[in-house]
């Protein structure tokens, strides 16, 4: 038992690094790469990891043709919608900005899974942490909100805070699904957006940033779909299956964290107290929407 837990907290501490450094990665990526351009780079990759796993583990294929719109918006929803929204939003946000605002995702959920799911009642606790985190995303993104001019960072901010939504719905609407092998819906879902953008992709990239690629750009896209896209899919996977989501729901409290250091210390982004005041309003609504009763 001790080393299946050791095993559990080791992955959750990896999920919550690389996924954690991954919006200062996207920042850096977006210096040679187009927004989209970065998402499929994510997706292949991410298809190819698991895929391998999904042979190693020697399965078979178990899902018939009515699974592929399922799939398809699966991928679109958990994958290609917010992937890019993030990325296009780093163009003009701080990714430890992005990573603070994307803190909002699972009071998204409980909204979305309130009205969608039966068992997920709005409670007095969580409509009180609904409007802390709501309190915490007007205080980050208020003044820009209120400045005139093309020069705010208004349309990125609602660019992540749209991310935030589409997971929420990914995450509802994957509880309403038959269960399934984990590994087999991540190849589907990864591999399916892969070639849904890669003709947009290409396009972008070659009309826009063309192929000026450096080797240090290039290393951090393969860090990007490789370990942030497809072993930690793998990884979320394993949690999920062995241990719950609400032993992964800790990763909902440290990402912002990780995001918000790894932007201001090594980029170097600048930040103020109102970041901080804000990444603790949300955190805190988080934790109240997430307080389960004792049994």
């Amino acid at each position: 038992m001790a080393q299946s837990t050791f095993k559990h907290w080791a992955l959750l501490a990896y999920l919550v690094l690389v996924w954690g450094f991954a919006f200062a990665l996207i920042a850096l990526a977006l210096e040679s790469f187009h927004p989209l351009f970065i998402v499929w780079c994510r997706l292949w990759m991410g298809a190819l990891v698991v895929w391998c796993v999904w042979r190693w583990r020697q399965q078979r294929w178990c899902l018939g043709r009515e699974w592929w719109p399922r799939l398809t918006l699966l991928s679109l929803t958990g994958n290609i919608i917010p992937f890019s929204l993030i990325a296009w939003a780093e163009q003009s946000v701080p990714s430890a900005e992005v990573g603070i605002l994307m803190a909002l995702m699972p009071i998204a959920t409980l909204l979305l899974a309130h009205w969608l799911l039966d068992h997920e009642p709005l409670t007095w606790r969580r409509f009180a942490g609904v409007v802390l985190g709501f309190a915490g995303v007007v205080l980050l993104v208020g003044d820009d909100l209120l400045s005139a001019g093309a020069s705010g960072q208004w349309p990125g901010q609602l660019a992540a805070l749209l991310a935030t939504v589409s997971y929420a719905f990914n995450g509802v609407y994957a509880k309403r699904l038959p269960a399934q092998e984990p590994v087999a819906l991540s190849v589907g879902t990864l591999g399916i957006g892969s070639i849904l953008l890669a003709v947009p992709a290409l396009w972008t990239q070659l009309a826009g940033p063309g192929l000026n690629i450096t080797p240090g750009t290039t290393s951090v896209l393969v860090v990007l779909g490789v370990m942030a896209t497809g072993v930690a899919t793998w990884c979320y996977f394993v949690v999920v299956t062995e241990r719950g989501p609400g032993f992964l729901s800790t990763i909902n409290y440290l990402i912002p964290a990780v995001a918000f250091a790894a932007g201001t210390l090594f980029l170097a982004e600048p930040w103020g107290w109102e970041h901080l005041i804000a990444l603790a309003m949300i955190l805190a609504g988080v934790g109240l929407i997430q307080v389960r009763q004792a049994r």
